[in-house]
This record gives structure tokens, C-alpha cells and sequence, in this order.
């Protein structure tokens, strides 16, 4: 029973995965559905096909488009196998989304793309409007990435995840089962200290700053739940702050900090909704 959600994850990987080298780094990412393109950022685990339930509900009325994370060591080489995939896929314009660390990402991309993305949608994640400052933290963080022995070093980091990961109680063995496998034997070193240091390299280069969405003629969407530990209560002034117009602000109740996995159907309805009337622009 356990391994039915991993078994989910490798089918989903099968069925939907292409591989592609963007400038000798190799690169994963899934396609499925058909309609208007979403192109959707995962969150810190770095692999999309986690999402598998959600991405293949909302591929039933668009063409979805999701990335697994190579370890970069700073933030261009993210945003040319961003482009490479796009230009695989023949997609010009696209509703752009993001979950959890996959949010920030996607807050950068639209700062270097804006006119290609109709629509942002946030789910789970905060303003990526840092001051300088944390740069010094994330660097802090891939200093103990390089240093630590890296057993313990993943363990601290499926510790986190494993504290913010809200799912249904039945399936929650299969869930962790499924984290700890891909901790264990997919993700590297190297992954947890790209998790920091492209955060810190888009602080230092100001990608994500006041003034650069002013162009920018779209609508932002943050969905995010009551129970989830990440978010804050001034966040959504802070959103409106970086992106200069007001931000809709989309309940997930009390589904925690991953509602698209606690409930991929009410998930993706709520992007549904949001979306009504956007595509084709």
C-alpha cells in the first residue's frame, strides 16, 4: 500500500517525461494535456512528478508543462533550460505558476519575461522581494551544504519537508515513503546547495525588485491556507508592493502547506477559476 504513491510518481515520470542538455546540463521535465499552456515551477523536493495527481487534473482543459531542477549553482543557467524547454514545447505565451521555492523562481522568471506570461499564480510561497541581506543567509546555508556529511545533511532537509507536507492521513506513510526515496537516492549534494545559492544569486542580482513588474499587464493570484506555517500575515501587502496593483488572495483553507497534493481536484479548481476569461490573451 505504501509504495502505490511512489509507483504513482514513476508512472507519471514514464508517461510524461522528456529529456533534454541545455549547456552540457541535463535536464528533465513532463508534458501532458492540451489547451492553454500552464508552465508550472515545483517546489523545493525539485521534482515535479511529485505533483502528479494535480498536474494531471489540470491537464484536462490545458497543456501543462512542469520541470524537475538540475543543480545549478546560480539562477541563469535555471532561466536558459526554462527557455529551452519552452522553445522544445513551441511555447510562446503561457500562464506561469509556482509552488513553495517554486513560487520565487517563478516571481524571477516573469521579471525577465514579462511578455510572455498572461497570468501568475503563487501557490503556498512569499514575495521574493529579499533585501540583500539574506543573500548572506543563503550563503551561510551552502556553506553547512558543503560541509556537512551528506547523509545528515539530507536528513535535515527531508526533516523540513516532512514537517510542512500536509496530506491525507491514510496516504501520509506513502507520502513520506516516496520523499525519503527520492532524498536518498536522487537527490544529491549538489541539489541542496543549488536549493541557496540561486536564491542568493537572484538576491545579488536584484532580478525580483519593486519597479521591474510596472509593465507588466497581468494578474498576480496567491493561493494559500490558513494552517500553513510558511506564509505571513503581511504578506499580501508586500505582494502589492512588488508588483504595484492589488493581488488576489485565494483561500486553500486548511489544506496545509501542499493543497495540491492534500486535494489535487479543489487545487485545480481554484486555478480554474482564477484563470476564467484569461486565456487566449
Amino acid at each position: 500500500m505504501n509504495g502505490q504513491i511512489l509507483g504513482r510518481i514513476r508512472d507519471f515520470s514514464s508517461q510524461y517525461g522528456h529529456d533534454i542538455v541545455v549547456d552540457g546540463m541535463k535536464w528533465r521535465y513532463y508534458r501532458l494535456g492540451a489547451g492553454p499552456p500552464i508552465f508550472w515551477l515545483t517546489g523545493g523536493l525539485r521534482r515535479a512528478a511529485f505533483g502528479f495527481a494535480f498536474l494531471e487534473c489540470l491537464g484536462q482543459r490545458r497543456a501543462v508543462i512542469a520541470a524537475d531542477y538540475p543543480p545549478a549553482d546560480s539562477f541563469r543557467p535555471l532561466l536558459a533550460g526554462f527557455e529551452a524547454i519552452l522553445a522544445a514545447e513551441g511555447v510562446e505565451r503561457f500562464a506561469l505558476g509556482g509552488q513553495s521555492y517554486g513560487g520565487l523562481l517563478a516571481q524571477a522568471l516573469l521579471a525577465v519575461m514579462p511578455g510572455r506570461v498572461t497570468h501568475l499564480l503563487l501557490s503556498s510561497t512569499g514575495p521574493a522581494d529579499y533585501g540583500r541581506a539574506w543573500a548572506a543567509v543563503d550563503d551561510l546555508c551552502v556553506f553547512l551544504a558543503r560541509m556537512l556529511p551528506e547523509r545528515p545533511l539530507k536528513r535535515l532537509l527531508a526533516g523540513g519537508l516532512l514537517k510542512v507536507l500536509s496530506v491525507p492521513p491514510n496516504e501520509r506513510a506513502g507520502w513520506e515513503m516516496a520523499l525519503r526515496e527520492v532524498m536518498d537516492h536522487e537527490l544529491t549534494r549538489g541539489d541542496v546547495i543549488s536549493h541557496f545559492a540561486v536564491i542568493a544569486d537572484m538576491i545579488r542580482q536584484g532580478v525580483v525588485r519593486p519597479g521591474v513588474f510596472a509593465g507588466w499587464p497581468g494578474r498576480v493570484a496567491v493561493l494559500s491556507a490558513e494552517n500553513d506555517p510558511t506564509q505571513g500575515q503581511g504578506d499580501r501587502a508586500r505582494y502589492e508592493a512588488l508588483f504595484g496593483r492589488p493581488v488576489e488572495m485565494i483561500s486553500l483553507g486548511a489544506t496545509g502547506h501542499t493543497g495540491a497534493l492534500a486535494d489535487p481536484a479543489h487545487f485545480v479548481a481554484l486555478l480554474e477559476q482564477t484563470l476564467a476569461g484569461e486565456d487566449g490573451q
